[in-house]
């Protein structure tokens, strides 16, 4: 772990945005919708990046979930997370010391490019990777490839910030360096499980990397 990183990626939904509450509020809205039972508990245990494995967690049957695709998108629509406390700043941080900054996300590009647009931080990011845009989603290291690639940098020159297992998994496949930051949808205990290089309390406190 010695050294600056040269090029840092970020995951968005709980990492970089408060979603959590505002997810919750949505997958409610889509059940209801869907006249499928839901529970607060069950959806805590179950949350996964990739919605479509949150679907099928939940029991949703696969002949409705495009549907459930649309209503999301639709109930998202009116919901406005903010920023996790200290985003901006470190996001502006980090470019001012000329490092390239990535975004792969398992979000639907015309709400993530709303939330962007929203929060300011569209010219920020030098390459945004959104779900569905390569054919294996996260935690496949696929799209954190991808972003690499597209941002002519080395994976050991890398560092990926999420808030979940499933981005330690892809970071770790991917073979960059892994950074978990509590507050968003993992909690400690499965976070330290995952074992991620860096298990932050702050997301700050990311700025130690540069």
């Amino acid at each position: 772990m010695a050294g600056a990183r040269r090029v840092f990626v970020f995951d968005l939904d709980g990492t970089l945005i408060d979603a959590f509450h505002s997810h919750l509020r949505v997958y409610q809205a889509v059940f209801r919708d869907l006249s499928l039972p839901f529970e607060e508990t069950a959806y805590t245990q179950a949350y996964s990046p990739n919605w479509y494995v949150m679907y099928e967690r939940m029991g949703v049957p696969r002949a409705r979930w495009d549907e459930a695709d649309r209503l999301w998108l639709e109930h998202y629509g009116r919901e406005r997370p903010q920023e996790r406390d200290g985003a901006s700043a470190l996001l502006r941080q980090i470019g001012a010391a000329g490092r390239p900054l990535g975004l792969v996300t398992s979000g639907d590009r015309s709400r993530v490019e709303r939330d962007l647009e929203r929060l300011g931080w569209t010219e920020l990011f030098q390459v945004v990777i959104c779900g569905g845009e390569v054919p294996e989603r996260k935690p496949h290291p696929a799209a954190l490839l991808h972003a690499l690639q597209q941002l002519d940098q080395e994976k050991s020159a890398a560092v990926y910030v999420g808030d979940t297992i499933e981005d330690v998994i892809m970071g770790k496949a991917a073979g960059v360096l892994t950074v978990a930051v509590l507050g968003g949808f993992g909690n400690r205990e499965s976070l330290e499980r995952a074992s991620p290089d860096l298990l932050l309390d702050n997301l700050s406190d990311v700025a130690q990397l540069l």
